[in-house]
């Protein structure tokens, strides 16, 4: 009986110290014992309610050189969001599932989306800026800047927008 205690303290303990990562709590150590931050985070779009008009209102982040860049990329992304992700993140009375369910369908209609998603291009008559949230700017460096921004996304109007250009049957 001893015996089988001891064994299963040690198999206990063999366990604990070989399960653990080293890469802990955004922290990695490399082989000079040096800690370093890992700076990579996903900023992920987030339902925060459906307006009347069945719009959604989204939370969403983007990254750019400037003020500016940074909220025309949060629109691109919440676009891109909702039509090719879903929108899974936050409250659950936006639809999850995206408005394409086409594998790849960005890849196959890659000049349709490019042309869509180009500076000035149509996605703007589908996403409104409802509130710029300087409070939550991150400088990740000093080449860009990351805003969150909460936007009004119109997914009845772009479903139909994508029936009506043949994306979608």
């Amino acid at each position: 009986m001893k015996k089988l205690i001891v064994i299963t303290i040690i198999g206990a303990l063999f366990f604990v110290l070989t399960g653990c990562p080293l890469e802990q709590g955004g922290i990695s150590r490399n082989y000079n014992h040096k800690a370093e931050i890992t700076g990579n985070y996903t900023y992920k779009t987030e339902c925060l309610g459906i307006d009347a008009d069945g719009s959604q209102k989204l939370s969403t982040w983007g990254n750019g050189r400037n003020r500016h860049e940074a909220i025309e990329q949060a629109k691109k992304n919440a676009i891109r969001d909702v039509l090719f992700k879903g929108i899974i993140e936050g409250k659950t009375v936006c639809d999850p599932k995206p408005v394409v369910t086409e594998v790849n369908a960005q890849e196959r209609y890659e000049s349709y989306f490019y042309s869509f998603f180009a500076d000035g291009g149509e996605y703007q008559n589908y996403v409104w800026l409802l509130e710029d949230r300087p409070r939550d700017r991150v400088f990740p460096d000093r080449a860009t800047v990351t805003y969150n921004v909460i936007l009004k996304v119109q997914r009845l109007e772009l479903k139909q927008k994508m029936i009506n250009d043949g994306i979608l049957q």
